[in-house]
């Protein structure tokens, strides 16, 4: 009887402790073990996505911060100057939130922007006056619209809570870049005839 008791209370705690980590959704580290227990070599696909979307995203704010230097730099119109302050300025901080949350998954960062980004910047950086203000503003809305296509997928895809709430949190900054592009891309479209 003291057998089949034992035997009793080993299965209750082992379904207790599978169940318990099964439903675990407060952003546990370690979601990759979680996948692995539950399914087949998830775990392999479910790290490497959100993985390579931490890391496209951390390439993409090199980009991007260098981008908005170049437009403080060389941007004749004002509004495009102060883009360039706001592109750099909120991507800095956006890339140490992006920073912690890849330390805390072990997730290692490039830190080199890629070749085709260094390309396109390198073109860009070639223009000048008018023509570097509407290259600029056409190469962040471009920018932007497929982050803002990664993003929304990500929040609705990603394994991981941390990264799901990450790329969910970042979709109204990146909406507000966004409009401040098209803003500013629409006033000096409405002048430029007149300015001719």
């Amino acid at each position: 009887m003291k057998k089949i008791k034992l035997l009793f209370t080993c299965l209750f705690a082992a379904t207790l402790l599978q169940a318990c980590h099964g439903n675990n959704s407060e952003g546990d580290d370690d979601t990759t073990n979680y996948a692995a227990d539950n399914l087949k070599n998830a775990n392999i696909v479910v790290g490497k996505d959100d993985a390579l979307f931490i890391t496209q995203v951390a390439e993409g704010c090199l980009a991007e911060i260098k981008i908005g230097v170049l437009a403080k730099q060389k941007g004749t119109d004002k509004r495009v100057k102060n883009m360039g302050a706001i592109m750099v300025k909120d991507l800095t901080k956006g890339k140490a939130r992006l920073e912690m949350l890849a330390k805390s998954k072990k997730i290692i960062l490039p830190t080199a922007i890629d070749s085709i980004d260094e390309k396109s910047i390198a073109e860009l950086a070639k223009k000048t006056g008018k023509d570097f203000d509407h290259a600029y503003l056409d190469k962040i809305r471009d920018d932007y619209k497929k982050a803002m296509v990664l993003f929304q997928s990500t929040a609705k895809t990603a394994y991981d809570p941390q990264i799901k709430q990450f790329a969910n949190r970042n979709i109204l900054t990146i909406q507000r870049h966004l409009d401040l592009i098209d803003a500013v891309h629409g006033s000096m479209k409405s002048i430029s005839p007149l300015e001719q």
